[in-house]
């Protein structure tokens, strides 16, 4: 089903690998049934890390916009500073020079799924299980019980990028909020028995 917040009825633009790009990303898949990445000579292994991100964002991401031409050009989002071609611009822009827009502040970042196939949920569904009672149960840390983690995933850091932009808001709906019903003894400091959370 079609996201109700952006109707919009066929499939999203996603990113598509170039014939170099293709290349690269078969050569090291081949390479890498007989050497892993880590144990290539680093510059050759960084090259190796270079065609994982290139299968993963052909792959692994759907984008958020309909067509790439949102995400900005050279033509309607110039580069305001040639430093940023070396440089990271503090609102995100300019990461991409095809695309300028992509990923910077109020865009939306690359989903799991492709838009057509999530629908918005309703009120009933975002309250049930209650947010509060699920995030109180999952993430709270008792004084005696902190549990350091052992190892980390190859890919944690790509993951963890695009799913904290994906919980966290980057456009705000000031005209309206969530109102999550508190648990009972649940110690939020609210006066009605609610706690308000923007909608994005």
């Amino acid at each position: 089903m079609v996201d109700q917040a952006d109707p919009i009825e066929h499939e999203s633009w996603s990113f598509k690998l170039s014939l170099i790009e293709n290349a690269v990303v078969s050569t090291f898949k081949l390479v890498n049934k007989y050497i892993a990445w880590h144990k290539l000579p680093t510059l050759i292994g960084s090259f190796n890390l270079l065609a994982f991100r290139y299968e993963l964002r052909a792959k692994n991401l759907y984008d958020g916009y309909a067509s790439k031409s949102e995400q900005g050009t050279l033509a309607t989002d110039p580069m305001t500073d040639q430093r940023f071609l070396t440089a990271r611009n503090s609102d995100g822009k300019d990461n991409s020079l095809e695309m300028p827009k992509m990923g910077s502040s109020c865009m939306r970042l690359g989903r799991n799924i492709p838009r057509k196939r999530a629908k918005k949920p309703t009120e009933e569904e975002m309250m049930t299980p209650n947010p509060r009672l699920v995030s109180d149960t999952f993430m709270k840390r008792t004084e005696d019980e902190f549990k350091p983690a052992t190892s980390l995933n190859l890919l944690a850091a790509a993951w963890i990028q695009f799913q904290v932009h994906d919980w966290f808001f980057h456009q705000m709906q000031t005209e309206d909020n969530y109102q999550v019903p508190l648990p009972p003894g649940d110690d939020w400091p609210s006066k009605d028995g609610k706690m308000t959370l923007p909608k994005t």
